[in-house]
């Protein structure tokens, strides 16, 4: 256990040392709305942003981030390093461990007039950017299934989007033609998600002072290579690229 804590001590200060010189951190515009999402994925919580601008919005793992600015920060890295260090030790306690939910390691960003978006994620130590023309899904939209979320009537849609059956619940009241991940276009915000046997989305709460500005996150000072959607896609399960043994958490879309 030692040689293990020596081994990811060192390698994580090299990597500190690579990247640690210039944080990217740019305002892309202010925002008008902060979405909090509970994912839940097997016996797993993950907590996401959907951060919503007038022109653009983004997506992202809160524990994501967090993770990336402790660790980039040289003030800081210890402290991220230690916790690392934790979860190998304590493997037993869930509490201790990563979280690794579907699209845990993404930041998308969506223009939302154009529907369209990038995304962008570190994968096999390299950056990738995938970007991507439409987004555009077919929902058929049940007016008499109704829920209440967070004190909102909510219409249940359905739609087949990237391989995968989607249900969700939308509400009107909140004019927003938008939803956590890459779901959206339908006549109000979503604020639950279903995917039977898979993943669980739903909305803890809406938040719209005192917001932090949509910015796009590059904490590891990354270059981000282009890639095409459904080649990483293709290279992001094959279990060749990863070390044997390897749990692969699936991705949120298959196709």
């Amino acid at each position: 256990m030692m040689k293990i804590e020596k081994f990811i001590g060192v390698v994580f200060l090299l990597f500190i040392l690579q990247y640690s010189r210039a944080q990217e951190t740019r305002v892309i515009e202010p925002s008008i709305m902060e979405v909090n999402y509970q994912v839940k994925y097997e016996k797993m919580l993950d907590y996401y942003a959907l951060r919503i601008g007038k022109n653009v919005c983004q997506y992202f793992s809160y524990e994501k981030y967090r993770s990336d600015s402790l660790g980039s920060n040289p003030e800081t890295a210890m402290l991220y390093l230690n916790e690392l260090l934790e979860a190998v030790n304590k493997k037993n306690d869930k509490t201790k461990q990563k979280k690794g939910s579907p699209g845990h390691g993404e930041y998308i960003y969506r223009w939302i007039n154009k529907d369209s978006c990038v995304t962008y994620t570190i994968r096999w130590g390299s950056g990738y950017r995938i970007a991507e023309t439409t987004l555009k899904q077919e929902w058929t939209i049940y007016e008499d299934s109704i829920k209440n979320v967070l004190g909102f009537n909510c219409h249940m849609a359905k739609t087949h989007f990237r391989g995968r059956e989607w249900t969700v619940w939308y509400s009107e009241d909140i004019p927003i033609l938008l939803g956590p991940w890459k779901l959206g276009g339908l006549p109000g915000l979503i604020l639950e998600v279903q995917n039977t046997g898979f993943i669980e989305i739903k909305a803890v709460s809406i938040d719209t002072k005192n917001l932090k500005p949509v910015t796009f996150y590059n904490f590891w000072n990354k270059k981000f290579e282009d890639i095409d959607r459904k080649t990483y896609l293709r290279e992001a399960v094959n279990p060749q690229k990863y070390p044997k043994g390897t749990k692969m958490t699936p991705l949120m879309e298959c196709e």
